[in-house]
């Protein structure tokens, strides 16, 4: 499918990008987003541009994202505020800002901020970036805010910093919405001083998982305490309870035990261990959070949440070619980035179109359709209001308009 116009229901999301962007700029960005997402190939800008036969080489749209003076940032922002403001959330809830990084192994080797890296999935070191990702989650809605493409020491540039210290940085800048709580949820790389004490600046609450060589110690003790690892045999054996935690499909038994102390390096926290009934002892699992008062199996839930950015670092990457980049300087990458998460809103948005006043009702989650069917979705309708363009005048071209959405149904 060809894109020669921006369809008309699509407006409403595109509109106010146009007061931050340049009359020639405007074009390129709404081009390109409806081009991941119509596109059924790899994300490269070769096939991308393919499917814009009315604009310019492809090479203009890789100037668009290598040389063009556009905030990337600025629009992804705005983007999810727009989103966020129809759900029309009510003081006192709940919205969840998680924090993880994202890796992404590249065959070049003359790209910026490259490095070598430890892919999880091949379990092998290779060639790639880091991207730290910051996330909101709100009513069941994951959306993407924030991403820094990680500068590896030595290289040229800014001065090299860690990836706790930008985790730290994007919570410290985070703009909460008016009335809303603010959970933040990461895993135990980001557990250190600088995170914590950023969330504890702004009155955050924080979740995260704490590895096992950490150092604890119960109210009431003295001394250096105990390693987790050491703990977590006698306290699910002699204090743990059994509970049922929802799944997406039925629930799973887990046996918990929660207790306050002073965790090494962070201070007072409550811990929660959790280990599933038929598992080894090297597979139970310590929480640890601020929030003091909150139940063990509440904990256990809300830090479950944190899964949810794993999956959209799926979707990102498969479906719509997050990691597909060809480019070999820095704004093109990170524009390139940039795009597949505002790829991802554009889905998000129509989704929310379909759903209606459902996203509304406050505390209830949102069910949204998977990635695969949203893409699904905005095609189709993508095709209609083509084929309604096409014809739109008169019962002949009704006629004509009928006939044709049953040959492209049945292809």
């Amino acid at each position: 499918m060809n894109i020669d116009q921006l369809p008309a229901f699509l407006k409403s999301f595109f509109r106010p990008f146009q007061t931050a962007l340049t009359l020639p700029q405007f074009p390129h960005l709404w081009g390109l987003l409806l081009a991941l997402v119509l596109n059924v190939r790899t994300s490269k800008l070769v096939h991308l541009a393919r499917l814009l036969p009315l604009s310019t080489h492809r090479t203009r749209h890789g100037a668009f994202l290598a040389v063009s003076h556009f905030d990337a940032p600025l629009l992804l922002g705005d983007a999810v505020a727009r989103l966020l403001r129809r759900f029309k959330p009510r003081p006192g809830e709940t919205i969840e800002l998680i924090l993880d990084d994202h890796r992404i192994a590249k065959r070049g080797r003359k790209m910026d901020r490259l490095s070598k890296i430890w892919d999880h999935k091949e379990q092998k070191f290779v060639h790639g970036h880091i991207v730290l990702f910051a996330a909101i989650g709100f009513r069941g809605v994951v959306m993407p805010i924030r991403l820094q493409l990680w500068k590896p020491r030595g290289q040229p540039g800014p001065r090299y910093r860690k990836l706790t210290d930008l985790a730290a940085e994007m919570i410290r800048e985070f703009d909460t919405p008016a009335g809303l709580k603010v959970r933040v949820l990461f895993d135990a790389f980001y557990l250190c001083p600088q995170v914590v004490n950023a969330c504890e600046s702004r009155e955050f609450t924080w979740f995260s998982v704490a590895s096992k060589n950490r150092c604890f110690r119960r109210l009431g003790e003295k001394g250096k305490g105990k390693k987790i690892a050491d703990l977590v045999v006698g306290l699910i054996k002699h204090h743990g309870r059994f509970v049922r935690m929802k799944r997406s499909r039925g629930t799973a038994k887990l046996k918990i035990a929660s207790v306050d102390g002073h965790l090494s390096r962070i201070g007072r926290v409550r811990m929660v261990v959790s280990k599933r009934p038929h598992e080894t002892w090297k597979s139970t699992v310590a929480i640890v959070t601020n929030s003091l008062g909150t139940d063990a199996r509440a904990i256990v839930a809300i830090y479950e949440r944190r899964w949810s950015i794993e999956v959209l670092f799926k979707d990102l990457e498969q479906s719509l070619g997050l990691g597909e980049y060809q480019m070999l300087h820095e704004r093109a990458i990170v524009n390139h980035l940039h795009l597949a998460c505002l790829a991802h809103l554009l889905l998000t948005h129509h989704a929310m179109d379909r759903v209606g006043a459902k996203a509304i009702a406050s505390n209830k989650e949102v069910r949204l359709p998977s990635i695969e069917q949203r893409l699904t979705n905005l095609r189709q309708a993508v095709r209609d209001d083509r084929i309604r363009r096409l014809f739109r005048n008169g019962a002949l071209h009704a006629r004509y308009r009928k006939r044709l959405e049953t040959i492209l149904q049945a292809a």
